[in-house]
């Protein structure tokens, strides 16, 4: 690239360009590295060998270190992306994992608090591992779960009850379970 700080209007226009054209590069490049890296996956759950294979991992990160050093870019940025690669890799396997394992499967479960950031974690969280979810929350809200007005009826209904509510009412909530 030029060292001249002043750009044209059309040269500044085709550089944005390349960067696009780049940056499309790099997600698909991403997404030819999770495919395999989901076959990896599928081959470790086949075989029952474990998801993290951290001297793999540490080979991974070093390399992309050391690739970036040779091309003058910092080893820290390469690591970073390396990482967080591999974080999303192992994300991405471990709820496979738990999606293959029908944990919940027809069983019910209901999270009390379900409305609530947490409970709604958990409400995907186990409708993922094959649970049918139900919520019961004081709060009005949209939930693409069936909701339950009051909990304190329908506990036997339920093969799995998490309250996911702040401290204070939990303890409450806990006691009437109890």
């Amino acid at each position: 690239m030029s060292n001249n700080p002043s750009l044209t209007a059309d040269e500044l226009l085709e550089l944005r360009r390349r960067l696009d054209e780049i940056d499309s590069g790099i997600v698909d490049l991403i997404a030819e590295r999770q495919a395999v890296v989901t076959t990896i996956g599928e081959h470790k759950l086949r075989t029952g060998l474990p998801l993290r294979h951290y001297e793999r991992e540490r080979e991974v990160i070093e390399r992309g270190m050391a690739r970036a050093e040779s091309l003058g870019l910092e080893a820290s940025v390469a690591r970073d992306i390396m990482q967080a690669l591999i974080r999303h890799s192992l994300s991405n396997q471990e709820a496979h994992q738990l999606v293959r394992s029908d944990h919940g499967q027809g069983q019910r479960a209901l999270v009390i608090g379900g409305l609530g950031r947490m409970g709604v974690w958990m409400s995907r969280y186990l409708d993922m591992v094959g649970y049918v979810v139900d919520v019961s929350d004081q709060a009005d809200g949209d939930t693409p779960f069936g909701k339950v007005d009051d909990w304190r009826g329908a506990v036997h209904d339920y093969d799995l009850i998490v309250v996911a509510t702040p401290l204070r009412p939990s303890n409450d909530i806990l006691l009437q379970l109890a």
